[in-house]
């Protein structure tokens, strides 16, 4: 009897521990899944992205541009889709390259200087000189149309000495950055 239960118990045991090894199985193929599914848009972009640091500034001062900084995050779908159907368009990428020096900051790898640069949400936009001046601040998803007339208004308002400051953005189109979920 004895040796009955003790049959017993092993196959118990087999039985939950082939269990907890399927379970664990499971739970490894959907890590390995979701990285696969993970998006970078810095390795499928086609601009010229700089670091946000002293040499993209001197660049700025340099070649005497403002400052386009682009504050993103891979897991934010409407980060994706400003990248992918405004950024990359032929137009704005051109303008970007062109008249402004291009700085992208990821929020995953670099949460602290996007929280510096006061952003809540993803994507947030900043234009700046190369001095550190405001120029314009805006968040959320925008049309290609619609960046490129905030950018030559920008850049003529700029170019004439002014420092507008304007902000504006669409919080229905943008992603809430976790550590801000619960700040009014």
């Amino acid at each position: 009897m004895i040796l009955n239960l003790h049959r017993r118990n092993i196959n118990h045991i087999s039985y939950a521990l082939a269990y907890s090894g399927m379970i664990m199985g499971l739970f490894l193929l959907q890590i390995q899944h979701s990285h696969a599914q993970e998006w970078s848009y810095m390795e499928h972009s086609r601009i010229n992205w700089r670091a946000y640091n002293k040499n993209a500034f001197l660049e700025a001062r340099k070649k005497n541009r403002p400052v386009f900084i682009l504050i993103f995050a891979n897991w934010c779908h409407w980060c994706r889709k400003l990248e992918t159907e405004t950024l990359e368009k032929e137009n704005i990428r051109k303008l970007l390259e062109t008249k402004f020096i291009p700085i992208a900051v990821d929020h995953t790898k670099q949460n602290k200087l996007a929280t510096q640069l006061g952003a809540k949400l993803v994507p947030t936009s900043i234009i700046i000189t190369h001095d550190g001046k405001k120029l314009l601040k805006f968040f959320g998803f925008i049309t290609a149309d619609a960046l490129e007339k905030a950018l030559n208004k920008t850049l003529a308002s700029w170019k004439r000495g002014e420092v507008p400051e304007e902000e504006f953005g669409n919080k229905s189109t943008c992603c809430l950055i976790p550590e801000h979920s619960n700040k009014p």
